[in-house]
């Protein structure tokens, strides 16, 4: 079943170490997806398969703020994002895995 509208959607940002690319972070049924903002026009998205996320943390931004979410994947692949409400994303998308888990 998909839906037309995503579970949970939030602004974010993308960290690549050294700047945040602004957009915004949806999680849809099967995948978590990053729109970049500056990239509206295009084909250009981040996503990931929910059946590939090992692991989804919250970490220290700056060592400061605790805003970021580390996405890792089988493999070992990750992505770093910033938003402002961590836990209610990651309460949503452990929600979503635990369901997928259930259906294997």
């Amino acid at each position: 079943m998909h839906s037309l509208s995503p579970i949970f959607t939030t602004p974010a940002s993308l960290w690549d170490g050294i700047r945040q690319l602004p957009g915004t972070l949806e999680l849809w049924g099967q995948e978590v997806v990053f729109r970049f903002a500056n990239f509206k026009d295009s084909h250009l998205d981040l996503v990931i398969p929910i059946s590939e996320i090992e692991i989804a943390e919250e970490y220290l931004v700056f060592d400061l703020a605790r805003n970021g979410l580390r996405i890792e994947s089988k493999g070992g692949r990750y992505d770093l994002f910033v938003l402002e409400d961590v836990p209610r994303f990651k309460h949503a998308l452990a929600k979503e895995l635990a369901r997928l888990d259930s259906k294997s």
